[in-house]
This record gives structure tokens, C-alpha cells and sequence, in this order.
């Protein structure tokens, strides 16, 4: 009687945290099923191509000017109240933001990721847009 109550109470105990782990198992997901944050000026290309993307130039509003991305909207990552020019950006499309060569698209891509947005940057900036013979528009 002892050793079926015994091997009964472990059945128990091993049923219970077989269960808790399945529950509490999150799915697996590697690094490769997460979208690359940076893109380069190919990639970068054939993501404005498919006409998904919100395309977003975070340069100051003269930078914009002496040549941008055609298409691509222009919030000036360094202008006070960028936080409420982002509000115009739709949450429910990714993004695709670029800079002179990357490291204030990068620090826009951090501070909209915070906020919920999909969003990937161009390596390099339009710097390397240009430097891979891609057309801007003035």
C-alpha cells in the first residue's frame, strides 16, 4: 500500500510539472525568424518595391532637400516634438526609415520599436543609397 501511494503521489507531482512547462513553454523562435533591423541599400530597395513599407527620411528638413528617397516622408529626428510627428505614421504597416548614414535612423528604429512599430533602417544611411548608384529626388 505504501509503495502505490508513493508511486502515485510522484505520478502526481511529475503530471503537474509536465503540465506547468507546456504551459509556461513559450514557442520556440530563433534570431533568423525576427526581421533584420538593418537593411543594406539592396535590400533596402526591393523592401520600397513591394509598396508595403512606410517609407520615412529622419533627416532635417534641409538634408531632406538636397536629396531623399522618392516617396519617403521627412521627420526630422532632431526637431523638438518628433514624438507627435511620428504619431502620423501608421502602426499597423512596417516601416522603413533612413538617415545621412545610419545613426539616426538607428535611434529612431530603438524609440519606434519602444512604441510598437515594425521598423528596419538603411545600413549605411542614403550615404550608402548613393554610393550603390540608387536614384533620390529633389
Amino acid at each position: 500500500m505504501r509503495i502505490i501511494k508513493s508511486f502515485a503521489t510522484t505520478l502526481a507531482l511529475l503530471l503537474c510539472v509536465a503540465s506547468f512547462a507546456q504551459v509556461n513553454q513559450a514557442p520556440a523562435r530563433s534570431i533568423s525568424d525576427a526581421p533584420k533591423a538593418e537593411l543594406n541599400p539592396e535590400e533596402f530597395k526591393r523592401a520600397i518595391e513591394t509598396g508595403k513599407y512606410q517609407l520615412v527620411d529622419v533627416r532635417t528638413p534641409s538634408e531632406f532637400a538636397s536629396g531623399h528617397i522618392a516617396n519617403a516622408a521627412n521627420i526630422d529626428w532632431t526637431a523638438s516634438g518628433y514624438e507627435s510627428a511620428f504619431t502620423a505614421i501608421q502602426h499597423d504597416g512596417p516601416v522603413l526609415l533612413y538617415c545621412h548614414s545610419g545613426g539616426r535612423s538607428e535611434q529612431a528604429l530603438e524609440y519606434l520599436i519602444g512604441k510598437g512599430y515594425r521598423v528596419q533602417h538603411l545600413d549605411g544611411g542614403i550615404s550608402a543609397w548613393r554610393k550603390a548608384g540608387f536614384p533620390v529626388v529633389k
